[in-house]
């Protein structure tokens, strides 16, 4: 009888290797089919990932909101620090990143600090160039100055997503806003959220700003201003 190729022995060995590697990989690929997609990524990445911390303030971003300093929030050199304000005035000290990447959403970080009154005075004096004009001038830091104003705990975080965020993303992540105030032109909508020391500014023709401040400083630093603007 004619012997058949698949009782050769090369084909009995191709055959019993194929045998362990179907047993070897393919339970794997079953329970990858099988699983769940991913969840978020866990932590303090995304902009509705606010925590608050014991001491009554929150964490977003990886910043602790009046504990975390300008240097936490350095990015390779990236952060671009100034003292912005109107002409003759002290103005105040920010942080900016053009480009910051908060989990998948994209967008541009505007960051508060806390520092004296005659500190951004000296500031402004020994800069090395100041930008804009009109109603607000940026006074750009020289290295000591800005090395001096890295230190400075961040009390205030502004995030501009490049992407819009409709009104039912809005509502799925952060819930229903405890107050919602719209503008009188009916083109901006506040939404607040105090108990996360979060407002969220609606843009029906721009871009969204979400502006987050510690719960205590809510009142006073997001509430108050927006009503006496009305």
């Amino acid at each position: 009888m004619t012997n058949r190729w698949w009782m050769r022995p090369w084909a009995l060995a191709l055959v019993a290797g194929l045998a362990v590697l179907v047993a070897a990989f393919v339970p794997p690929l079953l329970q990858a089919l099988r699983a769940p997609p991913p969840a978020e990524p866990p932590g303090h990445g995304l902009p509705w990932q606010v925590e608050r911390t014991p001491d009554g303030t929150t964490r977003v971003f990886g910043l602790a909101l009046g504990r975390s300093t300008l240097a936490d929030a350095e990015r390779d050199g990236a952060l671009q620090v100034a003292v912005v304000g109107l002409a003759g005035e002290a103005g105040a000290l920010e942080g900016y990143l053009d480009a910051f990447n908060a989990g998948f959403v994209v967008g541009r970080l505007v960051l508060a600090a806390d520092a004296s009154e005659a500190q951004r005075r000296a500031w402004q004096q020994r800069a090395t160039r100041r930008e804009g004009g009109g109603a607000s001038l940026r006074y750009v830091l020289a290295g000591a100055d800005r090395a001096e104003a890295l230190r400075a705990a961040v009390v205030g975080l502004t995030f501009i997503p490049n992407a819009q965020l409709d009104a039912p993303t809005l509502r799925q992540r952060f819930g229903e806003p405890t107050q919602r105030i719209a503008a009188a032109d009916g083109r901006l909508e506040h939404w607040l959220y105090p108990a996360l020391g979060l407002a969220i500014v609606l843009d029906a023709e721009g871009r969204d700003v979400l502006q987050y401040v510690a719960p205590a400083d809510f009142d006073a630093k997001l509430r108050a201003p927006l009503l006496a603007a009305r």
